[in-house]
């Protein structure tokens, strides 16, 4: 929520986990993770792709780059979830939703407390860097560092099992996309990329006009609210070619899936690095999947998808 300069000392603060050669380095650590939570499904040829392996394995990546102990993560996880639920008609939040949302700020509140009062704060996750690292000329309150938790669950744990959900989803509507992948798993990153575009998780984000700037016949003045709508955006005519089919061969020559520019989703390359490793081991153990009845999406403003993504396989025994 910070513009230039301001923004420059959080952005290098946490940046350093998420460069590509930093994520690159996960990559047996996530795979066997992966692998862990597929394993008491594989006899039985069901599963969850939402709730049974996304979302654990996104809360166990984030957790441990937060500073979170995996099993407080969970719980937290949960209330993230509450918070943003809806019910169908439902308009703003609910008392359930607001409890939720304050459940899980005094918990994290409690979180840093705890680890400020620790006099070993040392370590280089999230918090730990948080506590001891001046921004803006001075130590980090608690409150801002409670703010930065928050935005790293929200999109650590729920962004990367939606894009998850849904890429199984259109891959299982698409069973010739899907034996492309099968047959060629180095063009997972492309489909994965191709969801995101199709069906973005992030329903909208606001920024303000700094200032006046004239686009397509419109005059958008300083201090007006604009509303980023991806579902429109990710669908433009102008950018793709037949927008509205989901086609896993498209080599777009930019994208705004992770945002562009200074606020840029620091974020990116470990969000693609969990998809792909996902698809992959899912491809590899249930290539001709069927997903079950009971498949559902969110109701909700901020975050769409499918949180409920049942399917079934041949069991393997593996």
């Amino acid at each position: 929520m910070l513009d230039m300069p301001r923004q420059r000392d959080y952005r290098k603060m946490l940046s350093p986990p998420y460069s590509r050669r930093a994520v690159a380095s996960l990559e047996e650590e996530i795979r066997t993770a992966v692998r862990e939570l597929l394993a008491p499904h594989l006899s039985t040829g069901e599963i969850d792709v939402y709730r049974d392996l996304a979302v654990p394995l996104a809360t166990r990546v984030i957790a441990d780059l937060i500073g979170i102990p995996l099993d407080q993560a969970l719980h937290l996880q949960a209330l993230v979830e509450k918070n943003f639920s809806r019910h169908p008609g439902q308009v703003g939040a609910s008392d359930e939703n607001n409890q939720a949302l304050g459940e899980l700020m005094v918990g994290l509140v409690e979180l840093i407390e705890a680890r400020r009062s620790d006099s070993n704060a040392s370590g280089d996750d999230h918090i730990a860097v948080m506590l001891r690292t001046p921004a803006e000329g001075g130590p980090m309150t608690t409150g801002a560092i409670v703010s930065a938790v928050f935005t790293m669950l929200v999109t650590g744990i729920e962004v990367v099992p939606l894009s998850v959900a849904n890429t199984a989803f259109y891959l299982a509507q698409q069973p010739g996309q899907r034996r492309m992948l099968v047959d060629d798993p180095s063009l997972i990153p492309y489909a994965f990329a191709e969801s995101l575009r199709f069906d973005q998780p992030t329903n909208l984000l606001g920024r303000t006009v700094k200032e006046d700037v004239l686009m397509r016949g419109q005059k958008l003045r300083a201090g007006q609210g604009v509303m980023f709508l991806w579902a429109s955006g990710n669908r433009d005519e102008e950018e793709f070619v037949d927008a509205d089919r989901f086609d896993i061969s498209r080599r777009p020559r930019r994208s705004l899936s992770f945002g562009h520019g200074r606020h840029k989703c620091i974020g990116e390359h470990i969000g693609n690095l969990e998809g792909r490793i996902i698809l992959e081991e899912l491809l590899a153990a249930a290539p001709e999947y069927e997903v079950r009845e009971g498949a559902s999406r969110a109701y909700t403003e901020f975050l769409h998808g499918y949180t409920q993504m049942p399917i079934e396989f041949a069991a393997t025994g593996r």
